[in-house]
């Protein structure tokens, strides 16, 4: 058997593919509910694969290493670049605070634990990232280590245990987090996140009750009805009649299709096709006539719709507010979905709106174009990335990692991954608001899924020999280190968190975003039967990606 894989454990290209086929598929699987997810089952397998082929490991590039973390890094700064600077306002200041305080007490904790379980640098490295579940905390701390001059053989051994501890207390971080969220949380603060799910729905709900437009977000759907009971009436009392729900898009008379005008009068027999959500569209068949089937004149109403980069004079408004700033302009197109990086929200009237919010509409062509300019910068739907764009985010990224302060006769510096961090977050926020020029979303999305896989394993794959013997001399202080780094932030933003008011449906989804945590997030919404906890989620997501992964310096720094 051995002899069989004595190819691959020569060759680093093919033990490098190998050991991420192999990791990403045990990242994926599932035991009641919980999955190692991609990093730490890369990790784990290239640790696993590492330690068996010992001596004969092949010899792994580190500017390999290197470069893959910069794609999966700057991806990261990229999609949470929009969500990021718009935290900075005032409507997303409380989710915002409740990301750093996490952060904060995330850096403490592992310091502390540290100290009093007398870890060195590298395990406290791999306890950090580990615990706080931010495998980029891992390269950052790499760069910083870099920096300090240490010996080859030394760098190797510390990186080895950084990454052995980091196997080890990734699960245990990620199943604190997913517990703390979805259920210790609700139970110290009294709340029964179900009940306060469906209070907090309702109120969002009941905000456009006699106040405005009735905004509702069901199955967008389109229907042709024959007039009977509109006979008479002009086009524009008959969608006055409809109200803001519903809109006609097409008449036909005659097998010809009439132009759309506010005094186009209706005449018996006429063919009406009228777009809608669907409580509208049922209310729709007693006001003009018998539903008929034309699907020709309803076929190219619904499609896929289009996909709009939110302006920045909607930012920090509700999306009730903005539905009314937009006016009248906006009769006849429907909003179909909201996406927030790679998150899509639940679609409600107090939807907060940021920056970068992709928006998915619908509606006919002609109406399409006359109000797409006032939401907002149609993106595109492309599949080919502006390499040139890329390539000179890596470079600006590059150069401010090559930017050091001294501090008492201590190199201090982001190294190439923080600068990349950085640049991401500023090329994020320019693609947004020129969203046709850059990166598309799938673009981005892979560079962050290999870029993250590949560093984890061929970080994985160099700690492999040392393994073994980490997990001997410490393996059970790190667990109880663990718990103790995981939780502590947990507990300190749920404190604050119930200071500022924040609704607790929203705060176990700022904690989930805060740790970057998608599995808390999840079973926090599965317990609640409602996707509101993603209102609070995606802010603290995007500032957690981006503070936890600076800390790996500052725990370099810290920990003697």
């Amino acid at each position: 058997m051995f002899e069989l894989l004595r190819p691959i454990l020569h060759s680093a290209e093919a033990m490098l593919f190998l050991t991420i086929a192999l990791g990403v598929l045990l990242g994926r699987q599932k035991l009641r509910g919980f999955s190692f997810g991609s990093a730490a089952g890369t990790l784990i397998v290239g640790t696993l694969l590492g330690a068996l082929s010992g001596a004969a490991a092949p010899e792994l590039s580190p500017t390999l290493k290197s470069i893959a973390f910069l794609f999966f890094v700057f991806a990261v700064g990229f999609q949470s670049g929009p969500q990021f600077f718009a935290s900075l306002g005032r409507a997303s200041l409380p989710l915002a605070v409740i990301a750093i305080v996490v952060a904060i007490m995330g850096l403490i904790a592992a310091v502390v634990a540290a100290w009093l379980f007398g870890f060195d640098k590298g395990t406290a490295i791999g306890l950090a990232a580990g615990s706080l579940t931010q495998t980029a905390m891992l390269g950052t701390a790499y760069g910083a280590l870099e920096g300090v001059g240490l010996s080859a053989s030394t760098l190797q051994e510390i990186e080895g245990r950084a990454a052995v501890t980091f196997a080890l207390t990734y699960v245990i971080g990620t199943v604190g987090v997913v517990l703390f969220c979805s259920q210790i949380a609700p139970r110290l603060i009294g709340v029964d996140l179900k009940a306060a799910a469906q209070q907090l729905e309702v109120g969002q709900i009941g905000v456009t009750q006699g106040a405005g437009p009735q905004l509702d977000f069901r199955s967008l759907v389109a229907r042709v009805f024959r007039v009977d009971a509109a006979q008479g009436l002009v086009l524009k009392d008959l969608n006055a009649s409809l109200g803001r729900l519903a809109a006609v898009e097409r008449v036909r008379r005659s097998n010809q299709d009439l132009p759309l005008s506010d005094d186009l009068c209706l005449q018996r027999g006429d063919l009406v096709a009228v777009q809608g959500y669907r409580p509208a569209i049922v209310d729709a068949a007693g006001r003009i006539g018998q539903e008929v089937a034309a699907e020709e004149l309803v076929s190219d109403l619904l499609g896929d719709g289009v996909d709009v980069a939110l302006a920045s004079r909607y930012a920090g408004l509700t999306l009730h507010d903005a539905v009314t700033r937009l006016g009248e302009a906006g009769h006849g197109v429907f909003l179909r979905r909201i996406r927030r990086q790679s998150q899509e929200l639940p679609v409600t009237s107090m939807t907060v709106l940021l920056p970068g919010d992709v928006l998915t509409l619908a509606g006919p062509p002609d109406r399409l174009g006359a109000v797409l300019p006032s939401i907002g910068t149609p993106v595109n739907r492309g599949h080919r990335a502006d390499v040139a764009f890329l390539a000179a985010g890596l470079l600006c990224g590059v150069l401010i990692g090559l930017v050091t302060l001294t501090v008492k006769g201590l190199p201090i510096t982001l190294s190439a991954g923080g600068g990349a961090l950085i640049a991401g977050l500023l090329f994020g926020w320019w693609h947004a608001k020129r969203p046709h020029i850059g990166i598309p979303q799938s673009a981005t999305q892979i560079m962050w899924d290999f870029g993250l896989a590949a560093f984890c394993a061929l970080v994985g794959l160099t700690a492999g020999p040392q393994a073994l013997s980490a997990l001997q001399s410490e393996g059970l202080a790190m667990l109880a280190a663990a718990l103790m780094v995981a939780l502590a932030p947990q507990f300190a933003g749920l404190l604050v968190g119930r200071l500022l008011g924040i609704h607790p449906v929203l705060l176990v989804g700022a904690l989930a975003g805060a740790q970057t945590q998608d599995a808390a997030m999840l079973a926090a919404s599965d317990v609640a039967q409602s996707p509101t906890p993603a209102l609070g989620f995606t802010v603290p997501y995007a500032i957690g990606n981006i503070l936890l992964t600076m800390l790996g310096p500052a725990v370099v720094v810290l920990v003697a």
